[in-house]
């Protein structure tokens, strides 16, 4: 589940202004273009399209599976809200999770349309493709979400998502990673990441973003990026295969990246101080 969306409110992110379409005035189910339809960029603003260009990038860039995924739009935050405490969200877990923009389930992808037709066709792709991660993410798991670690899965769609936009011609990776990462511009001096075990289910992820100073995506981010450096995407894709089996997220993490926590730990603490002192200074 879940989305990056809170922290792309104040990024400009590069690219060509999108078809500024009004939120719809009751929920709207969208589904991807028909299978073999063409993808026109100049329509890349619209969700159908976006939905199916996304899917396409999936299999050309990464070698990832395509997903049987529809968008529900909704006209607005409390709407939002609604929807997902008909999903089974508590009360509390909703009105706090209705702060993200979208939130990527097993089938579906919410999104509050109030806030989310206002972006240019960059910045939605981005984050549309961000919670089609969330949902392959199921579908690797068997299509459940299991007990795999909330700050993985978000790292981890955050980096494909940059890959699929800057596939698409949108915008560079680079600059994507650099938009992101300078989201540390100004930190203090040794701004410590929050405690990975701090970050491991949804509600404590939800939590966490007012609890820790440090900008949460981006170490999530960095921490998906140097597993992938380490032992590439296949890796990552076998991390959550193994949750239709297994309920223990660190006897997974060591079977699938063949590397103990600690020292992936201790090798992340290394990249964190680097990351953080390149970018604080800006």
């Amino acid at each position: 589940m879940n989305s990056f969306s809170r922290l792309t409110g104040p990024l400009i992110l590069a690219g060509v202004a999108s078809v500024c379409a009004k939120p719809p005035a009751h929920i709207e189910n969208v589904a991807p273009l028909p299978a073999g339809a063409p993808v026109r960029t100049e329509r890349l603003g619209e969700y159908p399209t976006a939905l199916t260009a996304i899917m396409n990038s999936f299999e050309q860039a990464l070698g990832l599976p395509r997903v049987e995924v529809s968008l529900v739009l909704f006209p607005n935050r409390r709407s939002f809200e609604l929807g997902l405490v008909d999903r089974g969200y508590t009360p509390a877990l909703a009105r706090d999770a209705s702060s993200f923009n979208a939130i990527g389930g097993a089938r579906a992808v919410l999104v509050n349309a109030a806030v989310v037709n206002g972006f240019n066709r960059t910045r939605r792709i981005r984050l549309l493709a961000h919670e089609l991660v969330h949902t392959l993410q199921y579908q690797f798991g068997g299509g459940t979400r299991g007990a795999s670690e909330q700050w993985l899965r978000e790292g981890v769609a955050e980096w494909i998502a940059c890959r699929v936009t800057a596939h698409l011609d949108l915008a560079p990776f680079e600059s994507l990673r650099e938009e992101l990462l300078g989201l540390l511009a100004g930190a203090r001096p040794g701004l410590q990441a929050a405690p990975f075990d701090q970050l491991v289910t949804f509600p404590q992820w939800v939590e966490a973003q007012q609890r820790y100073e440090t900008p949460l995506y981006v170490q999530a981010f960095v921490a998906a990026e140097l597993l992938i450096e380490l032992r590439g995407l296949p890796a990552v894709v076998g991390y959550f295969e193994r949750f239709r089996t297994t309920k223990d997220h660190r006897r997974a993490f060591v079977e699938a990246f063949a590397l103990e926590r600690a020292d992936f730990e201790r090798a992340f603490q290394r990249r964190w101080r680097e990351t953080v002192t390149q970018f604080s200074a800006r």
